[in-house]
């Protein structure tokens, strides 16, 4: 009969402490999901931060494309390459300076792919 009152006296001491452990570590499994959650919803907004940069370039890039079409207008078959490198290369200087990024040593185009 002893040892009956043993076991209980022994589930008595362990049952306190071991409510809170239980406690302890289901609030900590809901505070790593809520940030986890938060971290995914302020991953979701990065797309709407490449949005709103492209809606501020975007009519700077319009007044430049205009000036570079009414350069070849009537010889688009006779420009040959290098005319081509050239062209392109100023209309991205020109965009690249009016949103006040200036290049010292210039702009160096390594390849241009035609795409038909």
């Amino acid at each position: 009969m002893t040892t009956v009152f043993a076991a209980s006296t022994w589930w008595e001491n362990v049952k306190g402490p071991l409510a809170d452990a239980g406690v302890n570590t289901i609030v900590g499994l809901c505070i790593v999901f809520a940030s986890l959650v938060f971290i995914s919803f302020v991953i979701s907004l990065f797309k709407f931060i490449g949005k709103l940069d492209k809606s501020n370039a975007a009519p700077k890039a319009e007044a430049v494309a205009p000036a570079v079409a009414s350069q070849n207008a009537g010889n688009e078959l006779n420009i040959d390459n290098f005319e081509l490198v050239a062209i392109i290369t100023a209309a991205i200087s020109e965009f690249e300076e009016s949103r006040g990024n200036f290049f010292k040593d210039g702009i160096v185009v390594r390849s241009v792919k035609k795409i038909s």
